[in-house]
C-alpha cells in the first residue's frame, strides 16, 4: 500500500478517472438515442459470442455483450466499459511510472496523457482500437516489473497470458509483443532467462489461448487479414507520411496542459537522475511500435488508418517526464489536473453540441432515431405476417439499430445475403422469414425470394435519409 506522501499523487489519478468516467459516460449517455457505430456491430456479433468474424477479433463483441448483460442497457453499458478501460490504462500507466520513477512524476506523466486525442474523443465508441489501450499498457508495465524481476514465474506467465489476451482485442497486439520479444534479448538480466525454460513457457501459453481463433483464422482463410488489406488499399486511409504527422497532431494538446503547468517552471525544477537502462526502456517501448509499423507501411507501399496507432503512445507522458529530468512539485501537479479535466469537459461540451446542433447532413450515429427506426420496421412486418420478427438484414447499421430496438433481441443478417453472418441458414430465413432495411435504395435480396414487398419508411428528422424496407414473410 502506498505510504500517506505518495497517496496524494495517486489521489489525483484516482480523481481524474472519476471526473473522466462521469462526463464522458452521463454526458453521452443522456445525448444519445442509438449507440454508435462499432457497438451496434458488436452488438449484432456478441449473441453468438463467436471465435471469430470476418473483420476482428472476438474479445471487444464479447465484452460489450457482458456490459449490456450487467447493465441491462445497450447504450449505457458500452459507454461505461469504454471509460473502463480509460481509467485501466491511465492507472497500468502509473504504476508503470512507479516502476521507474517518484510518486510524483509518475502521476504528472499519467495525467500528461489526458491531452491525448486518444485517450478521449475516440473512446466515445468502445471498440478494438479502445479495447488495446488497458492491453498495451497492461503488457508494458509487466515486462517493465520483468526487468526487476526476472526470475519470477508470474510475470512471465502473466506476460504470456496477456500475450494471448491482447491477440483477442486486435492482431497489432503483436507489434508490442515483437517490440518486447526484442528488448528481452537485448537487455542482460532478461537475454539470461532465455537459457530458462520460463520465456518458452510463457509463449507456449500464449499460443495455447490463441490457439481456438488461430484455427478459426486457417479454417477460414485468414479473412480478417484480408479484410485489414483490402481496407488498407481502397479505404479512408492516408499516406505513411500524412499517417505520421496525424500522430504528431493526435498529441499536441499534451503541449497546452504543460503549457499550463509552466514550461519554465518546470525547467527549473529540481534536477533528478534518471537511469540510462530506463530511459533507453521507455524510449524503445514509446517509439519503437510506430516506427515499426511506419516502416511496414514504407516498404509495402501501402497506407494506414490514423486510428491503428492508438495505443501505441501509452508511454507518451512517461516519457515526456523523463527526459525533463526534473521534480514535480504538488501544485504542479495539480494545475497539470485542471488542465486534464478542463480538456476531459470540452470533449463533453462537444458532445452536447454536435448532439444538439450537428454539423453533417446526417445527425451523427448515436443520435439516430433508432426506436423510430425499429418500431417503422415492426409496423410493416405486422402488416404482412403474425409471426414475429426473428431476423433482420440490410445496411448492417441500420439493421442492427432496428434489432436492438425491438423488444425481443432479433438475429441481424449483415448484409442481403449470408456470407458474413454464420449463425444463420437459408433454412432458418424459410421457416422465420426476414426484414430488410437499408439506408438507400435495393433491389430485392434473392433470399426473399418470390415473395416480398417492398416499402419506405420516411423519419421525422429531415437530416435522416429514406430507409427502404424489404418485408419478406416465412415460406411455410
Amino acid at each position: 500500500m502506498d505510504s500517506p506522501n505518495i497517496s496524494k499523487p495517486s489521489r489525483r489519478i484516482g480523481a481524474l478517472i472519476a471526473f473522466q468516467c462521469f462526463i464522458l459516460v452521463i454526458v453521452p449517455y443522456s445525448f444519445s438515442w442509438a449507440p454508435p457505430l462499432d457497438v451496434v456491430e458488436g452488438l449484432v456479433w456478441a449473441p453468438h459470442w463467436l471465435i471469430g468474424t470476418y473483420k476482428h477479433p472476438p474479445l471487444p463483441s464479447w465484452l460489450i455483450e457482458i456490459s449490456v448483460l450487467l447493465t441491462q442497457n445497450m447504450i449505457l453499458g458500452p459507454y461505461l466499459l469504454s471509460q473502463l478501460c480509460i481509467g485501466l490504462t491511465y492507472w497500468f500507466i502509473y504504476r508503470l511510472g512507479r516502476v521507474l520513477m517518484d510518486p510524483m512524476r509518475a502521476a504528472a506523466a499519467t495525467v500528461l496523457m489526458a491531452g491525448s486525442y486518444y485517450f478521449t474523443v475516440p473512446t466515445l465508441e468502445f471498440n478494438h482500437n479502445v479495447v488495446q489501450l488497458p492491453l498495451w499498457s497492461a503488457g508494458i508495465l509487466l515486462y517493465a516489473q520483468l526487468r526487476q524481476k526476472p526470475h519470477s514465474w508470474v510475470l512471465w506467465l502473466g506476460l504470456g497470458a496477456l500475450g494471448g489476451l491482447g491477440l483477442y482485442g486486435k492482431y497489432t497486439f503483436a507489434v508490442l509483443l515483437v517490440v518486447l520479444l526484442a528488448v528481452s534479448l537485448f537487455e542482460t538480466q532478461t537475454r539470461a532467462l532465455f537459457k530458462t525454460i520460463k520465456p518458452y513457457c510463457a509463449i507456449a501459453l500464449m499460443v495455447v489461448m490463441f490457439s481456438p481463433h488461430l484455427v478459426w483464422l486457417v479454417q477460414h482463410d485468414f479473412e480478417p487479414l484480408t479484410y485489414a488489406l483490402e481496407r488498407g488499399a481502397t479505404g479512408p486511409t492516408s499516406h505513411p507520411l500524412v499517417f505520421m504527422a496525424a500522430q504528431l497532431a493526435d498529441h499536441l494538446p499534451i503541449a497546452l496542459i504543460l503549457a499550463f503547468v509552466g514550461i519554465r517552471s518546470l525547467k527549473n525544477g529540481e534536477a533528478v537522475l534518471a537511469k540510462q537502462d530506463d530511459v533507453t526502456f521507455l524510449r524503445v517501448v514509446t517509439f519503437a511500435p510506430i516506427l515499426l509499423v511506419f516502416s511496414l507501411f514504407i516498404l509495402s507501399g501501402s497506407s494506414a488508418k490514423d486510428m491503428w496507432a492508438m495505443p501505441m503512445f501509452t508511454p507518451l507522458g512517461l516519457w515526456i517526464v523523463m527526459e525533463f529530468r526534473r521534480k514535480w512539485t504538488l501544485s504542479q501537479l495539480d494545475r497539470a489536473t485542471q488542465a486534464a479535466m478542463a480538456l476531459i469537459l470540452l470533449i463533453g461540451v462537444g458532445f452536447i453540441v454536435q448532439a444538439l446542433s450537428p454539423y453533417r447532413d446526417r445527425p451523427s450515429r448515436s443520435n439516430w432515431p433508432m426506436q423510430d427506426i425499429s418500431n417503422g420496421l415492426a409496423a410493416l412486418w405486422k402488416e404482412r405476417t403474425d409471426h414475429p420478427i426473428a431476423i433482420i438484414g440490410g445496411t448492417p447499421f441500420v439493421a442492427g439499430l432496428a434489432a436492438l430496438g425491438q423488444k425481443s433481441r432479433p438475429d441481424v443478417m449483415i448484409g442481403s445475403d449470408l456470407n458474413h453472418s454464420p449463425w444463420l441458414t437459408e433454412a432458418d430465413i424459410q421457416k422465420k422469414g426476414i426484414a430488410f432495411i437499408f439506408d438507400h435504395d435495393e433491389a430485392t435480396p434473392a433470399l426473399c425470394g418470390k415473395r416480398s414487398f417492398k416499402n419506405v419508411i420516411k423519419l421525422k428528422d429531415p437530416l435522416m435519409p429514406e430507409l427502404t424496407a424489404i418485408i419478406c414473410p416465412p415460406t411455410h
